[in-house]
């Protein structure tokens, strides 16, 4: 019972587009604006600093909060609800199925989930995008990391969170496709 429970309220509380929402109180529509994306990235770009770090916090506690509340069920259940946070990110009713690409979201559970490979991972993302001034840079490193990490520093590996990770990890992957071809090309904005 507590799957079906888990996935639908961590989907309802990700799906929420506060990115979309605080950019239209700012009278921006971040869907014809930037790069188009509702994240806090295109906020922090389109509206201001401020807005992108408020977007960011609501984001990762729209992720956080019910994984959180559902991690202290089993492991299984808050793992279920990480899953429905960050699809519901990146596939919000509130804006015809799409959203954001999950980072902030992603972040938030992972961090209720498995707190010091999530920290570590933040301070990847952190350097990269500190390096190369390019979020997605960033994002796809923590990704990356965030699996390794688990897996060589937890003293005890629950399979099902490291499964997590690394589903977590293609997630990022597959919805950074558009900016992977920036980079490539050499075409992808920096923040700063």
């Amino acid at each position: 019972m507590w799957y079906p429970v888990a996935f639908i309220c961590s989907y309802i509380s990700g799906s929420i587009p506060f990115g979309y929402v605080v950019a239209r109180i700012k009278g921006y529509n971040l869907r014809e604006t930037g790069s188009g994306n509702i994240g806090a990235t295109n906020v922090f770009r389109v509206v201001g600093k401020k807005e992108g770090i408020i977007v960011f916090v609501l984001d990762l506690l729209k992720g956080f909060l019910p994984v959180f509340y559902f991690v202290q069920i089993s492991p299984v259940v808050g793992i279920i609800g990480a899953l429905g946070a960050v699809l519901g990110h990146i596939t919000t009713p509130f804006l015809h199925f799409k959203g954001g690409k999950g980072i902030a979201t992603g972040f938030g559970s992972v961090l209720a989930l498995m707190p010091i490979p999530a920290i570590l991972s933040f301070g990847v993302w952190a350097l990269l995008l500190g390096i190369t001034r390019r979020v997605s840079v960033g994002s796809l490193g923590g990704a990356l990391a965030l699996p390794l990490f688990y897996f060589f520093l937890s003293k005890s590996i629950e399979i099902p969170i490291l499964i997590i990770a690394i589903l977590l990890t293609i997630v990022v992957f597959i919805t950074h496709r558009s900016n992977i071809g920036r980079l490539i090309r050499g075409e992808e904005k920096a923040v700063f």
